[in-house]
């Protein structure tokens, strides 16, 4: 069998993330008792290889579908009223939008979107610039390639050979729905190609900072580990995080009084204060607090626009502060002498330690959370892999890191909708009877009796083989005419609208289970169990939904955990020793999802 090293370069981590740790990984997978060889390191550019595949991904994605117009503008509208100092859109002509009533029971002309704020805020600068004429599915494209690359970025942590990072980044962008998804670009996919990039940065970052996660360990010596329980920075962070849940408690507290969402905004900014403090406690170094008070003032300044309702001192407050920023940053950049230097390096260095980088791991991960809320149930993989040494280190850490943007999340939701949760999603809920869900008006909007009609849409799903007529219910395929892989009229197969069974439309995800593959050896990594947990925990959370998605080629959902799955494919492809089977597979998983994204083109969908 074969298995290689670690690659180097630009998608490796830092010499000083864990001392001596650079080539022990790789040394151990070459070890003749592992059963895994290691084979030689691609002399090949891994950044030009990373922006090849971003070029050919936002090429083909652009050609899919050249001409774009997106008839929903969910996201586009909200960055608009932000921008307007308002928290509501005005009510569109398309679905998914809750109107607000006056006090009479009228309608006021402005609605309430369900979707969480992540990627309206990624909208924001270009909404700035060319307000609802924001081209959002050409935007969906183009992330939709960056998230490619930091696929590849995210897997040259992994203990893989170049030519297994190359074909698992193609996979995810050319044989995953992902490519349905950014060429689609609506809503409901948008969401989704934020949420991917997002959570690829998280994962790389805790893959950086734990260059061993991957490396199989005995079952016993894993399990030992697991059972060994210190708690972190003594009393000092026991105590905080006493504090982070009465924080929390006073949050619901004020909501429950219906408190203006200043003062909420107000006690969520000193939540965030705490949590910073809790992870430089457990970490041991206040060099912690510098960047993550950084992280809570970019993220404070447009919440004070937000929340300010546009009011001219408000306005006036964020311009000093920019202005400030600026000068500050221009006064250290013209006096750079020893002095600066080394506060420069200092602060490098501190944001470059393993425990800085758990912690950043974890705001990428609270932000992926605020676009798919289901992608919580993947904090597991953060538990397990990333920096702090142990388990329960890394997990404070992440966990601190995360509740920023979930925290900054329930502020938003509360100023927008009144409630810290958004009462859109189960407005709309009852009123989607009219749609093929195998809908329960009796059953949650979240239901465990969902899973088994869902479980079937997810893996045994297939498209309409030699179809009659088309989800509108018209009849097609006149008298004696010849049907057509992409004749819309008369098709030989055309995508099942409720969606498709995941191995069907991107067979390479049977690659995922290979991972496990050391296990037979009785030695297992961490970075395939924490995995495994973030895959399955965030499929059930979205297996109990009522809906999979509609119009769509694939499984959608299976966005949520991609990120997760790709570390899986990366370390199974390259634990079975073979590149046959990978190309194999990728190319099928190529070749149907260009199938599916032509139909979804054609149908206008």
């Amino acid at each position: 069998m074969e298995r290689s090293i670690t690659q180097e370069g630009p998608g490796s981590a830092p010499d000083d993330l864990k001392t001596g740790s650079r080539g022990r990984a790789g040394e151990r997978a070459g070890d003749a008792g592992s059963g895994f060889p290691r084979a030689s390191v691609s002399r090949l550019n891994p950044t030009w290889l990373g922006l090849s595949l971003v070029a050919v991904c936002l090429l083909v994605y652009y050609l899919s579908l050249p001409n774009r117009w997106n008839p929903y503008l969910h996201f586009v509208l909200q960055a608009q009223a932000w921008l307007d100092g308002q928290t509501s859109i005005p009510m569109p002509r398309y679905q998914d939008v809750m109107p607000i009533l006056d006090a009479t029971g009228q309608a006021t002309g402005r609605g309430i979107i369900p979707f969480p704020p992540l990627p309206a805020w990624v909208l924001l600068p270009f909404v700035a610039v060319w307000h609802e004429a924001t081209n959002q599915q050409l935007l969906a494209g183009v992330f939709g390639a960056l998230d490619v690359g930091l696929a590849w970025w995210m897997l040259g942590y992994l203990p893989i050979s170049t030519r297994i990072r190359w074909l698992t980044a193609l996979f995810l962008g050319l044989g995953t729905v992902l490519w349905y998804a950014a060429v689609i670009g609506t809503t409901w996919f948008f969401a989704h190609v934020v949420a991917v990039g997002a959570l690829c940065v998280s994962v790389g970052l805790a893959l950086s900072a734990d260059r061993e996660a991957s490396e199989p360990r005995p079952i016993g010596e894993s399990l030992a580990n697991l059972l060994r329980l210190e708690w972190p920075g003594g009393w000092p962070s026991a105590g905080l995080l006493v504090a982070s849940g009465a924080g929390l408690a006073l949050i619901f507290g004020l909501a429950a009084a219906s408190a203006p969402a200043a003062v909420l905004a107000g006690a969520g900014v000193i939540e965030g204060l705490v949590f910073a403090s809790l992870a430089a406690a457990v970490a041991g170094r206040a060099t912690l607090v510098p960047p993550v008070l950084l992280v809570l003032a970019v993220g404070g300044l447009p919440a004070l626009l937000i929340l300010g309702g546009g009011a001219p001192a408000v306005v006036a407050v964020v311009d000093v502060i920019l202005a400030a920023a600026v000068l500050g940053l221009w006064w250290l950049m013209r006096i750079r002498n020893q002095a600066t230097d080394r506060l420069l390096r200092g602060l490098w260095l501190a944001l470059s330690r393993p425990e800085s980088v758990q912690v950043a791991a974890g705001i990428f991960f609270g932000l992926a959370v605020t676009a798919r809320l289901t992608i919580l149930l993947g904090f597991p993989f953060l538990v397990l892999v990333g920096g702090g040494g142990s388990w329960l280190r890394r997990g404070l850490l992440a966990g601190a890191g995360a509740a920023i943007p979930l925290v900054a999340l329930l502020i938003v939701t509360y100023a927008t909708s009144g409630s810290l949760f958004n009462p859109a999603y189960d407005y709309l809920y009852h009123l989607e009877l009219a749609y093929p869900f195998g809908y329960h008006a009796d059953w949650s909007i979240s239901d465990v009796r969902y899973i088994p009609q869902n479980l079937g849409i997810m893996f045994l799903n297939q498209p309409w083989w030699l179809a009659s007529e088309n989800s509108s219910g018209q009849l097609l395929c006149a008298a004696g005419q010849a049907r057509g892989l992409f004749d819309a009229s008369c098709p030989l197969a055309m995508p099942n609208p409720i969606g498709m069974s995941i191995v069907l439309s991107s067979p390479a995800w049977l690659l995922a289970p290979l991972a496990w593959l050391t296990a037979r050896l009785r030695r297992l990594d961490r970075a395939t169990v924490g995995a495994s947990l973030a895959v399955v925990g965030i499929a059930v959370a979205n297996l109990m939904h009522f809906s999979q998605g509609w119009v769509q080629f694939g499984y959608r959902f299976s966005n949520d955990f991609a990120p997760f799955a790709l570390v899986l494919v990366a370390l199974g492809a390259s634990r079975i020793g073979r590149l046959w089977p990978v190309v194999i597979l990728v190319a099928a998983s190529v070749a149907i999802n260009f199938w599916g994204t032509m139909w979804g083109v054609n149908l206008g969908w």
